[in-house]
């Protein structure tokens, strides 16, 4: 019969990451000041700077809200 392996009771160290998650919560400070810059037809990459976060995040968060970065003129029919 073979016998199990024990596992140690410590958790492993968690490896620390050079790049830092700061997870900070969107206000409506930053929603207003993001559809202001959508309706100027700012890139999101842009915006992102701006906001100080990722361009996924930013990506996200127009996606969550409903909007788009495409623009909303549309092309006159021939």
């Amino acid at each position: 019969m073979a016998t199990k392996a024990k596992r140690s009771k410590t958790a492993p160290a968690k490896k620390k990451s050079s790049k830092a998650t700061s997870r900070v919560r969107w206000t409506n400070d930053n929603d207003r000041q993001m559809k202001s810059m959508i309706k100027e037809q700012t890139p999101a990459r842009a915006i992102a700077t701006k906001l100080k976060r990722t361009e996924a995040a930013v990506r996200q968060r127009i996606h969550k809200l409903g909007l788009s970065l495409r623009s909303s003129k549309k092309k006159a029919r021939r």
